[in-house]
């Protein structure tokens, strides 16, 4: 599961790691078309995710990740007692407990809610990139039509479990090879709309295997950045035993 940093350039952070996906996205579309070989993938939609999670699943997610006790408690600290009310033409409700959610705008309320998914279905993840997780933005692949479906089965199960819901009528699926055919797969029946194009974290994806010029040229500049960061190490790296070596000649 990728991370989050959570700092002053979380922002970039983010925009890294969604570049990241998009990246092995691309990676997995381009090997399968030179093999001309089909891929399927499904585009799931957690509907009012981040408004669904149960207080009690952050604390087990949190423990099994092995955050510290004292950072656990502090961050129960923020979510102690919270209440709510109703307001309506007839007035205000009673204030009510609120045991769902986490806090909206807050920078921590990603990091809680990636802890939770990875905690929830890390038995049913595939490896990198069969399976990516950025946020709510899940991505499942598989060559097989009859696997994607029972993955994505499992994933609506397991959600519904931890009181998280998939949106069927939002989850999209699509098939991307040489010889589209026709069909789709389904989730309790019911049939998942199939699409010739999906915009995954900003940048389109296609049937014919894809990625919109501009993603790729956004991918590409971010790792034409990690490889000149890199050379930068080296050549400091290589200066600092230099300066080392001729110190040790000196004396």
């Amino acid at each position: 599961m990728g991370g989050i940093a959570i700092s002053s350039k979380t922002g970039l952070a983010l925009q890294k790691f969604s570049e990241d996906a998009i990246h092995a996205v691309r990676i997995l579309l381009e090997k399968h078309r030179e093999k001309n070989r089909i891929v399927h993938l499904a585009f799931l939609d957690l509907e009012k995710a981040f408004d669904r999670v149960p207080h009690e699943l952050l604390w087990m997610s949190m423990s099994s990740h092995r955050v510290p006790e004292e950072y656990v408690r502090w961050t129960k600290l923020l979510y102690a007692k919270p209440t709510s009310v109703v307001r309506c033409a007839a007035g205000t409700s009673r204030p009510f407990p609120v045991e769902v959610g986490v806090h909206q705008g807050s920078s921590l309320s990603p990091l809680l809610f990636i802890l939770c998914m990875d905690t929830i279905t890390k038995e049913i993840q595939k490896q990198h990139p069969w399976t990516l997780l950025f946020a709510d933005d899940v991505m499942l692949a598989s060559e097989s039509r009859g696997d994607l479906q029972k993955q994505v089965q499992s994933w609506k199960d397991r959600l519904q479990k931890y009181g998280l819901r998939l949106n069927t009528s939002k989850t999209e699926y699509m098939e991307c090879g040489p010889r589209i055919e026709d069909g789709s797969i389904r989730v309790d029946g019911t049939e998942l709309n199939k699409v010739n194009c999906y915009k995954y974290l900003g940048s389109k994806v296609t049937s014919t295997g894809d990625i919109d010029q501009e993603g790729r040229a956004r991918v590409n500049a971010a790792w034409m950045k990690w490889k000149m960061a890199k050379e930068r190490q080296c050549i400091q790296g290589n200066r600092e035993v230099s300066e080392k070596f001729v110190k040790n000649e000196d004396r």
